[in-house]
C-alpha cells in the first residue's frame, strides 16, 4: 500500500505540471541552428530547467526540410517531434514558431502563409532566425502584433544549453512576451537587443567563431611541427582554451571581468609579453577591421571582402 506521504507528493508533482504553461513548438526549416534548438529543448535532462521557468515542452513541429536533421529528431524525441511536409501544418499545430530559412526563402514563404490566413495573431509567436531579417519586415509579411514577432540569434552549442542567444526586440518589457525570455534562459542564456541595430553589432563576435577555431588549429599546427604527435597538440589546445574560456565565463556580468584577467598577467611574464608582441604587430587592429567588415556584411553594406 502507497504510503500518505508518497500519495502527497505525487498530488504535489501533479499540481506543479498542472501549473506549468504547455508550449507547442514549430520550426520552418530543420537545419543545423534549428536542430539544436529542438534538441535542448526536447532533452529529458534539460526539462527541469525548463519547468523551473515555468514551462513544459507539449510538442515539436518540424518541416521536412533537409530531411536528414529531421529524421533524426524524430528518431531521437519520438513522443515529441512530428514531422510535416509544409509549412503551414507546422503552424497550424504550433504556438511558438521558429522561421529558419535561407534569405532568399522568406519572402515567397511568409506570403503564402498569409493568403493562406495561417497566422493567429493571439495565439502565435514568430522568432525569425534569418540573420538578414528586420522585425519590422516580419509584422507587415504577417500581420502579427509587435509583441508575437522577434528575432533571434544563437550558435550550436545552445543544444547543451552552452552559448548565449540574442533577441530584439526585448521580450521582457513591459507589453512583451509571457515566457519567451525565461525559455531561452532556462536553454542558457540570453541577452536582449533593444533595436535591430544594436543586435547587428552583438552578431559580429558570432561570426568569430571560425576565427577561433583557426587560432586553435594553429597552435596546433605549430606544436607539431615542433615534434609534439597531433594527438597531443589537439587534445591539449582544446583542453588549453577550455580552460580559459572557463576562467573568462566567471563572473562574465561584470564588463572589467575581461581587463582583470588581462592584470592578472605575470609582471614580465611570456602571457604579458605574448599579448604585448601581439598588440605591436597590429593583430587587434586587425580584429578591429575583421569586425567591422563583418558589421557591414550583416548591414547590407558590403560583401564582407577585405583587400
Amino acid at each position: 500500500m502507497m504510503s500518505s506521504a508518497k500519495k502527497q507528493k505525487l498530488n504535489d508533482d501533479d499540481d506543479d505540471k498542472q501549473s506549468l504553461h504547455e508550449i507547442r513548438v514549430g520550426f520552418i526549416g530543420c537545419g543545423t541552428i534549428a536542430s539544436a534548438i529542438a534538441t535542448s529543448l526536447a532533452k529529458p535532462e534539460h526539462e527541469e530547467y525548463l519547468s523551473e521557468a515555468g514551462l513544459s515542452l507539449s510538442t515539436i513541429s518540424v518541416t521536412k526540410r533537409s530531411a536528414s536533421k529531421s529524421s533524426k529528431l524524430k528518431e531521437d524525441f519520438p513522443h515529441v517531434v512530428s514531422v510535416y511536409e509544409s509549412a503551414e501544418e507546422v503552424v497550424r499545430n504550433s504556438d511558438l514558431v521558429f522561421l529558419c530559412l535561407l534569405p532568399q526563402q522568406v519572402d515567397e514563404m511568409l506570403s503564402e502563409l498569409k493568403e493562406k490566413g495561417t497566422w493567429n495573431n493571439d495565439r502565435h509567436t514568430l522568432v525569425s532566425l534569418v540573420s538578414t531579417s528586420k522585425v519590422e519586415d516580419l509584422i507587415a509579411k504577417t500581420s502579427l502584433p509587435t509583441n508575437r514577432m522577434f528575432k533571434m540569434i544563437c550558435l550550436p552549442p545552445i543544444s547543451n544549453r552552452e552559448g548565449c542567444a540574442l533577441l530584439t526586440p526585448p521580450a521582457s518589457s513591459e507589453n512583451g512576451h509571457p515566457y519567451l525570455k525565461k525559455m531561452f534562459d532556462a536553454l542558457g542564456g540570453v541577452v536582449e537587443c533593444p533595436t535591430d541595430e544594436i543586435m547587428s553589432s552583438m552578431m559580429v563576435p558570432t561570426g568569430l567563431m571560425g576565427t577561433m577555431y583557426g587560432i586553435m588549429k594553429n597552435n596546433r599546427d605549430w606544436l607539431i611541427n615542433k615534434g609534439v604527435s597531433p594527438s597531443d597538440a589537439s587534445y591539449f589546445v582544446a583542453r588549453s582554451y577550455l580552460s580559459m574560456v572557463q576562467d573568462a565565463e566567471r563572473d562574465c556580468r561584470d564588463p572589467k571581468r575581461f581587463d582583470d584577467l588581462i592584470e592578472e598577467q605575470t609582471p614580465g611574464g611570456l602571457n604579458e609579453q605574448a599579448l604585448k608582441n601581439q598588440e605591436k604587430q597590429g593583430v587587434f587592429d586587425a580584429y578591429d577591421k575583421s569586425m567591422d567588415a563583418v558589421l557591414s556584411r550583416i548591414q547590407g553594406k558590403s560583401d564582407g571582402s577585405l583587400p
